[in-house]
Formats: C-alpha cells, structure tokens, sequence
C-alpha cells in the first residue's frame, strides 16, 4: 500500500500500526501507568512538605482533587507522619520503576520486530521483482535505500514512539494538573498552545529538508557506484578529477541540507525553553493576582506542570529528531511500492519442472515496454544435452534471446514450451534450479573457493565431494589444492586473488556443483587472455553431450564444435546449422568467421 504523505498527521501513527498493530497501545498504556505513579509520587511532596514543616498542625494538607491520595494512606491505617509519606513514596516510585522497566523493554522489542519486518519486506521485494523490470531502477537508489535509509527508519521508530510516550505524558501531568488547579493549567495550556505554531514552522522545513537529503543521497549513491565500477578507466585517463566534481557537488548539497537542519534543531532547542518559561511566569502573576489562587494548589500544579514542561519540551526534541529522519520513511516505502510494481506475479503452479528433455521458443517476439520490437518471429528448438549458439553483430538481440529462455524475460507474444508445455503453467522457480549462467564478468563473491562454489552449503563430507569433483571438471584442482588454506583460500572482493581464467572456472564449477541440466556462456571467453581462453573452451569441450549448452559467443573459436549455431540480425534468426554447412551457406557468417584468427 502506498502512503500518501499528504494526509493528516495520523498518517504516521496508521504507518506505524500497519506493522506493529494493537501492540502500539499496550507501549502507551504502559507509559500511562508510569506517568500516573510518578505523578502521584511527586503529588506526596506537598504533604510531606507541609507536616514536616507544621508537626503540630490537625488540619490536613490540601491537594484539591488528588486529596483520595492523603484519604488513601488513612484507608489502610497509615498515620499522616512523615515516615509513612515517605514509605508510600518509596512504595509508588518503586512501583513505577517496575513498570518503566517493561515500558522500556517492551519498545526495544517494537523496534526489533519492525526493523525486522521492514528489512525482510525490502529483501522480499528486492527478491520478487522481475529481473525485466530490475534493470530499469536506479542501483544508487537500491543501494542507498537498503543500507543507509534504513538506518534512518529505525533512527525514525525510535523518535516517533519516544514523543508517542512523551505525550502520553504529557496528557498524564496535564490532567493531574487540572485535578490541581483547573484554571491556572488551563492558562498555561492557551499559553503552549500559541507557542507551538513557531514550533510547527520549524517542522515542516526540516521535514522538506529530510525528504531531500534522502534524494540527494541516492543520487550519492548512484555516482560513488559507478565511481568504483569505472574506476581503472577514471584513473587511466585522468578523468577521475572531474568526476570527483560531480561527487563534490552531490556531498555538498548534502551537507547544506544537513546544515538546515542543524540550524533549525539549535533554534529549537535555543528558544524553546526561555519561551515556556515566560508563559509560565506570565500565568502565575494572573492566577495569583486576578483568581487569587491557593499556593498550596499552585504549587502542585505547577510541579506537575514542570514535570509536563519537561516532556513538551521531550516531545518537541524527538519529533524534531523523528521529522529528520522522515526522508528515510519516505524512500523506504518507494522502495517497496516499486518492487511491488515490478514484481513478477506469476502464478505459481503445482507442476513443477524435473528435468529439461526440451525448450522450445514459437513465434517469440519482445520488446520493453514503449519500445519497438528488439526481437522477432524467434522459432528454435533446443533438445537435451544439445550445445547450441547464438553468434551476430552487438546490439542483435542474442543477450536477450537467451535471457527469454532462462527466464529473466516474459515474451511480448509467442509462447516458451519445456517438456512440450507451455512455460507458463509450470513453477519457475523449479525449472530456473535447472540453469546454471556464466556471464562475461564473473560472479565472484568476497569469500572462500568453498563458498563461492557451493554457494554456502554446509561442509558435509558429501558437500565436500561434490565440491572437489566440480573442482576437477573446472580443471581447477591445481589452483585449490595448491592454496594454503585449500578450500578456505579467501578470494577477495570480487575475486581479486584469482586470474580471469580462474575466476571464469570457479563460477563453472559453481554451476556444477549446482547439479544444473542447462548452462549458459555467455561471452565467457571474451575478456580472457589467449590462454586463458583455451582452458575455458576446453572445458566447454568436456560438458558437450553431459550437459544442454547455450553459448553467446564473440570469440567464434568457441563454438566450432557446438551442434548447432544460430546467426540472429536485427532480432531475427537470419540463418541455422553446423559451423561447416553456415561456412558455405551464408556469408556474413563466413566473412565473421574469416575476420578472426582461429
């Protein structure tokens, strides 16, 4: 559901209670209680000021409408002295910590759940979207979102239930005070109340301030990405100074707008208190001078109004500091609202996918929405254990052939048929633990061989063996078992303790250890030295007739000895065969092939 930040400031509350429900009110009546004890431990002062002060006095202290207090200590037969004030005092404040304990307690454990359910709603999100809809979205925006705006909604959670308390409070220490003394409370409420439209101005700027923070942060974000991404070109070619200048730009908005804040939250906490304070001066001149009001009374009053000042002043602080941290609300829910709209909301059929005899593509055309077809009338037929590949100029369409028939993309029309049914009615999920995917640039996580090949599986002597054996039909064995630490060799961020060849071996053998029926190459010699390059086609080689290969290839060497090649132009397959019959048959392929060395 999408939050509409337009609304009533209940919006924040209904925000709040979509996550936490009902458990919100037990936090307040919670703090409720806290509230009323401490407010009628503080209450007990004036008596025992006033029988300390006049031992000898009969005549019982006044506390206007909170008098039951003094009537309840009578009630179970305790004698108004000091020592028994002292220990009902004693009784209520102890009584109160025990609840301010489970008050505090019970919201860290709010905090935990929603953080927690926020997160796992991102991840969910992040894990539904389709991968068609993925690649348009910002990865700045992502990245920022899920790991710096979600420190501010917890930042956030945490102001917001804090002035929730506080104003529970608030409403606690106010009633006592009316129960005090109605009109000077009264007083000092119309007195308050003024003083907050000031206030009121200063939250809405910082609120904008938040809001944009949180955008300029994404756009950070998307720069700084790209910065490593294109680093070894920014630094050979010099340009890194002046794309640090788009990075200087986007820090020092930032911190302009971090400076407003700043400079609101310091007038904040400058002018509030004097503010509160000469109201309440200006009301106990009035109260004493025009209502002639008992002191005794005032004073409780205003002990409980001073106690009330406190939190108005708490509350203002953490709604500040809340209306701050608002931006990452904002971008959290975005952030969700847009997974949801490129989910992919298939239906998840019972049938599932055990294993892959055929893929067939029937009249597929696609195109990206508002865009014209990238490709057209694709008919193939891919049989199991079958090595096909997929050769043609860039731009032609091969990329997004294969990733129809993985899966990452739905046709625009035509259908995809597995097994002789349509892909549609079968469970994805099931047939896309048939693919294995080796890209041009390698997926090498920061961790060990281990992990890296067997995606975390535990260390299972079973796991172990299909380990060294995916090793050794990714002619990686010398590589592994030469290492130190064997198979805990760390290969660091993005496998920089391994060569491009080895890192291409690692992710076969993952794929292997996968137990997959498809894999994809795509491009996976392109960027590897010759050497390097005769290994991987030598472990193609290997896979031929084990395994359903589908190749993307550049390097046309690759694939001499695949079954069958596609040559696709402009999003059509232009021609089919075997390398020998597309030589005599079709002379852009020929002139392709005679273009490189072999």
């Amino acid at each position: 559901m999408r939050l509409n930040w337009s609304e009533s400031s209940f919006k924040y509350f209904k925000y709040f209670y979509k996550y936490l429900g009902n458990r919100i009110f037990i936090l307040s009546i919670l703090s409720f209680i806290v509230g009323v004890l401490d407010g009628f431990g503080l209450a007990l002062f004036i008596p025992l000021i006033q029988v300390a002060v006049d031992r000898d006095s009969n005549s019982n202290p006044e506390l206007g409408d909170l008098d039951f207090l003094i009537d309840s200590m009578g009630n179970i037969g305790l004698e108004l002295n000091v020592t028994n004030i002292l220990i009902f005092m004693t009784f209520l404040f102890l009584l109160k910590g025990v609840f301010k304990f489970m008050d505090s307690y019970y919201k860290v454990q709010l905090q935990i759940s929603f953080v927690k359910k926020l997160r796992f709603q991102m991840l969910d999100g992040l894990g539904g979207i389709g991968y068609q809809n993925f690649v348009g979205l910002d990865a700045g925006r992502i990245q920022n979102t899920l790991s710096g705006e979600v420190y501010k909604v917890t930042g956030a959670f945490i102001s917001y239930f804090n002035t929730l308390q506080y104003v529970v409070l608030l409403f606690v220490y106010f009633g006592l005070a009316l129960f005090s003394d109605w009109k000077f409370a009264l007083l000092v409420s119309i007195g308050g109340f003024l003083s907050n439209i000031f206030f009121k101005i200063l939250f809405k700027r910082t609120e904008t301030a938040s809001i944009l923070i949180s955008s300029k942060g994404h756009q950070f974000q998307s720069y700084l990405i790209q910065a490593v991404q294109h680093f070894k070109y920014l630094k050979a070619t010099s340009y890194f100074k002046n794309y640090r200048e788009k990075l200087v730009d986007q820090i020092n908005n930032i911190e302009n707008l971090q400076k407003r804040i700043g400079f609101y939250n310091s007038l904040l906490n400058g002018m509030r208190e004097p503010i509160i304070l000469i109201i309440v001066i200006i009301v106990i001149a009035v109260q004493i001078n025009l209502f002639g009001g008992s002191i005794a009374t005032i004073l409780l009053s205003l002990m409980f109004f001073y106690r009330a000042l406190n939190y108005v002043i708490s509350i203002q602080s953490s709604w500040q500091t809340f209306i701050s941290q608002y931006g990452g609300i904002v971008a959290a829910n975005e952030m969700i609202e847009l997974f949801g709209q490129g989910a992919d909301n298939r239906m998840v059929p019972d049938e599932k996918v055990h294993s892959l005899k055929s893929v067939e593509l029937k009249e597929v055309y696609f195109r990206f929405k508002d865009g014209s077809d990238i490709l057209r009338s694709i008919s193939i037929s891919i049989q199991k254990n079958e090595a096909i590949a997929f050769v043609g100029p860039s731009g032609s369409g091969k990329t997004t052939l294969v990733n129809l028939i993985v899966g990452l993309f739905t046709p625009t029309s035509g259908k995809i048929v597995i097994n002789g049914k349509d892909r549609e009615k079968l469970d994805f999920q099931s047939f896309r633990s048939k693919i294995g995917y080796i890209t041009q640039e390698p997926v090498i996580f920061n961790d060990t061989v281990y992990n890296n090949v067997t995606f975390w599986a535990p260390k299972t002597p079973e796991n172990l063996n299909r380990f060294w054996e995916a090793i050794r039909l990714a002619n990686l064995f010398e590589f592994v078992s030469q290492a130190k630490e064997v198979e805990d060799l760390m290969l660091g961020d993005n496998g920089v303790k391994a060569s491009g060849g080895q890192k291409q071996r690692i992710s076969i053998a993952r794929e292997l250890f996968k137990e997959v029926e498809i894999i994809v190459f795509d491009e996976a010699t392109s960027a590897l030295d010759s050497d390097s390059e005769k290994v991987i086609q030598e472990n193609i080689q290997s896979l031929q007739g084990k395994y359903t290969l589908i190749l993307i290839a550049h390097r046309l060497s690759t694939i001499k000895n695949v079954d069958k090649i596609y040559l696709v132009s402009n999003g059509e397959i232009k021609s089919s065969g075997n390398f020998e019959s597309l030589m005599e048959s079709d002379v852009d392929f020929k002139r392709m092939v005679q273009l490189q060395e072999f």
